[in-house]
C-alpha cells in the first residue's frame, strides 16, 4: 500500500501550514483563526483561536459553528491520504459529541484517519478545551472520488 500524500495534497497541507493559502484566508473569515501545527500520514494537529465572533452571549462556542469546524478538520485530515493528485472527497456522514462547552480563547484538535478504503474514508477528532479538557468528539466518513 502507497502511504504517500499526492503531490497536490501535500502542497495544499503544506500551503495552509504556512499560513499563507487561499484556505487560510477562506477558514480564517469563515470559521476561524486556525494553525496547522502538524500533519503526516493519516493525522494532523491544529490549535483554533477562538474570538468573539463566533461565541453565544452565554460565552459559549454555539455547537452548529462547531460542526462546521469539524467538517473542516475532518476534510483536512482525509486529504492526508489521498495518494493521487485527481482524488477528491465529499462527506457523507458527520457525527459530533459534545462533553463540555468550547470557549475562547483557543482549542486543541487532533485529528486521525481510522480507515482509508477504496472508497470511503473515517475519520476521528478531538476538541480540547482551554482547560485541557476533551470538549468534542467527531467522527466523519468521506466518500473518495475521482476528477478528470
Amino acid at each position: 500500500m502507497t502511504r504517500i500524500t499526492s503531490e497536490r495534497h501535500t502542497d495544499i497541507l503544506n500551503g495552509y501550514k504556512s499560513g499563507g493559502s487561499r484556505f487560510n484566508e477562506w477558514s480564517r473569515e469563515m470559521l476561524g483563526d486556525f494553525t496547522l501545527l502538524k500533519w503526516g500520514w493519516g493525522a494532523l494537529s491544529m490549535r483554533w483561536d477562538i474570538d468573539d465572533r463566533f461565541i453565544m452571549p452565554d460565552g459559549v462556542m454555539f455547537g452548529g459553528h462547531i460542526a462546521s469546524v469539524a467538517d473542516h478538520v475532518a476534510g483536512l485530515v482525509a486529504m492526508t491520504v489521498l495518494t493521487d493528485s485527481k482524488e477528491r472527497f465529499r462527506t457523507s456522514r458527520l457525527e459530533t459529541n459534545y462533553f463540555r462547552p468550547l470557549t475562547a480563547p483557543v482549542a486543541m484538535i487532533e485529528a486521525k484517519v481510522t480507515n482509508a478504503s477504496k472508497t470511503l474514508i473515517h475519520v476521528e477528532a478531538d476538541f480540547v478545551n482551554g482547560d485541557e479538557k476533551l470538549a468534542v468528539r467527531i467522527n466523519a466518513v468521506q466518500v473518495r472520488r475521482m476528477t478528470g
